[in-house]
């Protein structure tokens, strides 16, 4: 059985967006600690100018889905129009819940994460993810 913990050979780059200041630190220090590259940011609109400046490939989007002005549904989609080989991780605390994460939820295959994790449980989540992206086409960016 493959380590979770452990990210591929090459460290792929993980852009962290978490409006809670606590849990960003907390995830971007699992991150780190796990040999994973970080762009971390606050809200959508600093990660989508991150990922605007970003020259190389941004291997995962890992957000919060509920945050002020921009959710983590519209963010994946902003995201993919400029990254189109990001692969997206949705993290939140509320379940199924509340109507973003109903709408966004529904929309084949994505991969959702529940608060609170453990560091195995999202480095886990996170090599799924990757591995899963590795292995297939994307789908269009449209309506995803």
């Amino acid at each position: 059985m493959t380590d979770p913990v452990q990210p591929r050979s090459q460290s792929p780059t993980i852009l962290v967006v978490e409006d809670e200041p606590a849990i960003r630190t907390l995830i971007g220090r699992m991150l780190a600690g796990a040999g994973y590259e970080l762009l971390v940011a606050r809200n959508g609109d600093e990660a989508l100018t991150m990922a605007r400046q970003h020259a190389g490939v941004i291997d995962l989007l890992l957000t919060d889905v509920v945050m002020p002005r921009m959710n983590g549904f519209e963010l994946g989609e902003l995201i993919a129009s400029v990254h189109p080989e990001t692969n997206m991780l949705f993290v939140s605390g509320y379940a199924n819940d509340s109507p973003a994460m109903r709408s966004g939820l529904r929309t084949a295959g994505r991969a959702f994460l529940l608060k609170p994790f453990t560091r195995v449980a999202l480095l886990g989540k996170i090599r799924d993810v990757l591995q899963r992206g590795a292995r297939s086409s994307r789908p269009a960016a449209s309506g995803g």
